[in-house]
């Protein structure tokens, strides 16, 4: 049963982190609940196998989402009231992040929310199946294309200032 105790743990601790992190790969809230519950469904299953927990339901979340036609349910995960609230925690936290974001192609998107999750080049490109030159090339025009953008934003007069 110590296994299930430290799913449980990783459970409680990821999940909201999990759809935050999918909010900022683009995804409305409630796609991203949707998709990380079905993602935490299937580490528990291959729970005694998953050496990186955090980055195992990342990338099943993405290949989730990457599935041809809708293979997620149509279940929300119940769970403490208090994960709902960090969730919404998170996601307030990130909303002007998350908008920005949304101006980005889909694979830009995702590198980044890989790199603003904690991940280093070298285990996105592991995790992607991708060349680590090729997610630092990524996260290159990435830093530019939000600098473009950011200057583009009415309103935002520190970036004109420069």
């Amino acid at each position: 049963m110590c296994g299930h105790d430290e799913f449980d743990a990783f459970f409680r601790a990821d999940f909201p982190a999990l759809v935050a992190f999918l909010c900022k790969a683009g995804f409305e809230v409630e796609t991203a609940r949707d998709v990380a519950a079905e993602a935490m469904l299937h580490a528990l299953e291959a729970w005694p196998i998953v050496e990186d927990p955090r980055a195992w339901v990342r990338r099943v979340a993405g290949r989730l989402i990457d599935a041809p036609g809708d293979a997620r349910t149509d279940w929300a995960l119940a769970g403490d009231p208090r994960d709902d609230e960090k969730l919404a925690g998170l996601v307030e936290q990130h909303a002007d992040l998350i908008e920005l974001l949304s101006a980005l192609p889909g694979k830009q998107r995702m590198v980044l929310a890989w790199s603003l999750d904690g991940f280093t080049p070298s285990q996105i490109a592991e995790a992607l199946r991708v060349a680590p030159a090729t997610v630092r090339s990524t996260l290159r025009h990435v830093r530019e294309r939000l600098r473009r953008l950011r200057a583009a934003r009415p309103g935002d007069q520190r970036d004109r200032k420069r």
